[in-house]
């Protein structure tokens, strides 16, 4: 018995060590488009490592309208599935979850009796356990989400498509307890329910109130939308800080549904269940590109309860810690876009979580460090003074923006040279390429370490 008592034990504590590995509390998402067109194709190992979850664009239904799904990775991009299953590997030993999003603008899916929700179960089942996904992203737009009729009351919902989209999801959850569930709805299936509950307004907020208990997160489109009501009974414009503020405190705090008849109040979301999306670029969206001073802006009173001034006042004045972070639309945009995106908003989010370990430092004890070319392609030369003394035992590290080290050079010489230089080819200690980004090189030499930023643009 106490041999099966420390065996089970032990196997708690791998467990727990396994299931442990979590991601960062401030998150950067990203959607990875499998096609090969518009504006690009990205090997998933191509991916910048700025971005913590990469939702995989789109499962589908095998037919319009349909329920049983469908995913095949693009051929032009991954002619071998097995190396498409690799590189969702690759990635997920680098700490990243791996998503499969599902339906998108263009694909509509319907779930309307019991045979329909085992076709969803029982396909998306089969997507999960062949690519191995952390989880689903229910990005349903095209009717497949929508009010019926008399459907008046998000709590208790009526409209078939609903109430079976909700049994499937719940099945999914339960066959999979470590599931990572997300949305991205626009804002007129979420916020829009305040002003108007029918159709696609607030079409949404039955499917998140029924599963709230199940969210990961839950990121609302803040583009492609005109201007929308906060919980205020004001209407706010896109892409204002004001804007971004408004939506996100509406699932934060909560709101009344429906304010001029049923006036249903849906309870807040917790904090760490909220982020926002936003496009990459002006080219990923029809509307709502938000400059990253801007979002910083919003985000400063959304977080850190720091007012810019704005007409809208948060619910919470000192702001709300556990806020999630950012979603884009779309990683392929970004990339696209020199990588303003992730550049911009990875540093402000590893600021807010007090993880900006790398500064630019001063040199001392006369030691200096610098790399040219930057930005580079393929590879760069890091350049470093040692003397004699300073150089035993000294080692530059590179690290990418997560704070990650993955690569580590061991000069260990005692050359009287004045000067020493390294070749990066912007591959990790395995000898495998990484993504483009922002990486830091660190030269510890001594009590003496000075660290810089340089950029792999590919």
């Amino acid at each position: 018995m106490k041999k099966l008592f420390f065996l089970m034990l032990f196997l708690a504590v791998v467990i727990s060590i396994l299931t442990g590995q979590t991601l960062p509390d401030k998150i950067l998402v990203g959607y990875w488009h499998n096609w090969g067109y518009t504006p690009n194709s990205l090997l998933l190992t191509e991916i910048p490592e700025a971005y913590d979850v990469i939702n995989i664009a789109f499962a589908t239904a095998t037919v319009p309208f349909g329920s049983t799904m469908q995913f095949n990775p693009d051929p032009g991009i991954y002619p071998n599935l097995d190396d498409f299953i690799a590189d969702i590997s690759y990635l997920q030993n680098l700490e990243k979850k791996v998503v499969i999003s599902i339906g998108g603008a263009n694909d509509p899916v319907m779930l309307l009796n019991s045979t329909d929700v085992q076709n969803f179960v029982t396909s998306i089942s089969g997507i999960i356990d062949t690519y191995g996904f952390n989880g689903i992203d229910i990005d349903l737009e095209g009717g497949s989400i929508s009010l019926d009729t008399g459907d008046n009351d998000f709590r208790y919902p009526t409209t078939p498509k609903i109430v079976n989209l909700i049994d499937a999801i719940t099945q999914l959850t339960d066959l999979y307890p470590d599931l990572m569930l997300t949305t991205a709805p626009e804002t007129a299936y979420v916020q829009g329910g305040y002003s108007t509950y029918a159709g696609i307004w607030g079409a949404y907020l039955p499917f998140i109130h029924a599963l709230r208990d199940h969210w990961t997160y839950v990121h609302v489109q803040h583009y492609n939308t005109g201007s929308m009501y906060g919980r205020d009974g004001v209407l706010y414009d896109p892409p204002t800080p004001d804007f971004h503020v408004a939506m996100a405190d509406m699932l934060m705090a909560g709101f009344n549904v429906d304010v001029w008849v049923g006036n249903i109040f849906f309870e807040p979301l917790a904090p760490e269940q909220v982020a926002i999306g936003l496009p990459a670029s002006t080219s990923a969206a029809g509307s709502g590109f938000t400059a990253p001073d801007v979002v910083h802006t919003a985000l400063d009173y959304i977080v850190l309860g720091t007012s810019f001034g704005g007409q809208y006042q948060l619910s919470n004045p000192d702001g709300y810690a556990d806020f999630r972070g950012l979603m884009t639309w779309s990683i392929n945009w970004d990339v696209d876009n020199n990588l303003e995106f992730s550049n911009a908003h990875r540093p402000y989010l590893n600021d807010l979580m007090g993880v900006s370990a790398f500064e630019e430092n001063i040199p001392n004890n006369g030691i200096s460090i610098s790399n040219y070319p930057n930005p580079f392609n393929p590879s760069t030369t890091i350049s470093f003074s040692l003397t004699a003394k300073n150089a035993q035992d000294a080692k530059l590290e590179i690290f990418n923006i997560r704070g990650q080290k993955i690569k580590t050079f061991l000069i260990n010489s005692s050359t009287d040279e004045p000067f020493n230089s390294i070749i990066w080819n912007g591959t990790d200690d395995a000898g495998k390429p990484v993504s483009s980004g922002i990486y830091y090189y660190k030269l510890k030499a001594g009590k003496t370490e000075i660290s810089k930023k340089m950029l792999l643009l590919k």
